[in-house]
């Protein structure tokens, strides 16, 4: 008659043990996603875009490299919040619990530092500067996400906010686009009457149907525009962009990265180059310009 309860006893040391060993793996891996995650984190911005690439990976699309630590960073946060509710709510002693916490903190910690090196190159641009007299931009004609043919005067009566990039580009271009659309969320119903334009320098790479993928994740509304070389060399030249190919540097033609300038364009309504801004610039401040250009259309 005391064979099952004793039974009972046994087991639940085994399977308090089994909890401790899954909690332990599970803090492991977390700790270890938070120290890669951090290290390769270009912008706590881009934390806040996990969640749509998230969605988009689960509908099939690719997740794109940039997002890639930042999609580390939160898997590894909530890998450790699982081990640590597994601790807390198992009775184990708060001792781990400590352990777990401060091991998670100094993973992240040692990855931004290691990190942050490249953080610092990639920091500080000018903030808002105005084009004076006022630049009539020539029209021009690359191909858009859909794979149609679009115009520079297609937007003519909104202002343009425009930035060059590649979609492939680990850092600058992903943190431009967060702030773009930041720049939208700040804009609110004045967003409408504002063309938020990503012109790919990689044109090779960057089809009509990778750029779909791409600005999808930021914003379905956003226009990614692409083309050949050539062309995209001599709308960027009117705007004094320039960038540069890697593919010599590279042993997989495939995979080399673009060096390109780091400025957003604003064009006003009538298509006349208005002002640009660096990386840095807070998305209030982007707004106020784009304000400022829509109260001279009215």
């Amino acid at each position: 008659m005391d064979v099952h309860p004793q039974r009972s006893l046994k087991a639940t040391p085994s399977a308090a043990l089994l909890l401790l060993m899954a909690s332990a793996v599970l803090a492991g891996f977390g700790i270890v996603m938070l120290f890669f995650g951090a290290t390769f984190l270009q912008d706590a911005r881009l934390l806040a875009e996990v969640p749509e690439a998230l969605w988009a990976l689960l509908c099939g699309l690719p997740l794109s490299e940039a997002m890639v630590a930042p999609v580390l960073f939160v898997a590894g946060s909530v890998a450790v919040l699982l081990a640590l509710g597994v601790i807390v709510t198992r009775g184990f002693r708060w001792t781990f619990a400590m352990l777990l916490l401060g091991g998670a903190a100094f993973s992240a910690l040692a990855g931004y530092v290691l990190g942050e090196s490249n953080r610092t190159s990639i920091g500080a641009s000018p903030t808002v500067m105005w084009v004076e007299p006022p630049r009539p931009m020539p029209d021009f004609t690359l191909l858009n996400q859909h794979g149609f043919p679009m115009r520079l005067s297609d937007f003519h009566g909104k202002v343009v906010v425009l930035f060059f990039g590649y979609t492939n580009c680990p850092d600058v271009c992903p943190l431009s686009m967060s702030d773009m659309r930041q720049l939208k969320m700040a804009l609110g119903q004045d967003a409408s009457q504002v063309a938020f334009v990503f012109i790919s320098v990689d044109g090779e790479r960057d089809t009509p149907e990778v750029l779909r993928r791409y600005v999808k994740v930021f914003d379905p509304d956003f226009y990614g525009l692409t083309g050949d070389e050539r062309t995209i060399r001599q709308v960027a030249l009117e705007y004094g962009a320039k960038f540069r190919l890697n593919k010599a540097q590279s042993a997989d033609p495939n995979r080399y990265t673009v060096d390109h300038t780091a400025y957003t364009y604003v064009l006003d309504a009538a298509g006349r180059w208005r002002a640009m801004w660096g990386l840095s610039t807070p998305p209030e401040d982007a707004a106020q310009v784009v304000r400022t250009l829509l109260r001279e259309r009215r």
